[in-house]
């Protein structure tokens, strides 16, 4: 029995922290630069984001071709809308601790009315 006893201990103390982790990763909210214009519209993205955040996804979906383009900039990008439609924008981030996801549906406008 003792001879286990040292690899279980091992075992329990490298595991127990991955067992016992909890997501500090947090999306809060983000923002736009607007909301709505003429494509082609470019509009800047802003996130607010709490923990330690290693990886950033923005998904940008048209709600009515089901076309999604992504950034894997930071907690801020730059997205060029080059297609009319209403848009969903997700910012995903996740980290060694935990992930998270905040999705606006319909959030941006593009129209063509050039």
């Amino acid at each position: 029995m003792k001879k286990y006893l040292l690899p279980m201990v091992l075992l329990f103390v490298i595991l127990m922290p991955a067992a016992f982790a909890t997501g500090d990763v947090k999306v809060n909210d983000f923002s736009a630069s607007n909301t709505s214009g003429n494509i082609p519209l470019h509009i800047y993205f802003n996130g607010s984001v709490t923990g330690n955040v290693t990886n950033w996804q923005w998904q940008f979906k048209n709600v009515g071709t089901g076309a999604i383009t992504h950034s894997t900039a930071n907690t801020t990008t730059v997205h060029t809308f080059g297609k009319p439609g209403v848009y969903d924008v997700t910012l995903a981030v996740w980290g060694p601790n935990g992930k998270d996801t905040l999705i606006k549906p319909a959030y941006i406008t593009a129209s063509n009315n050039n």
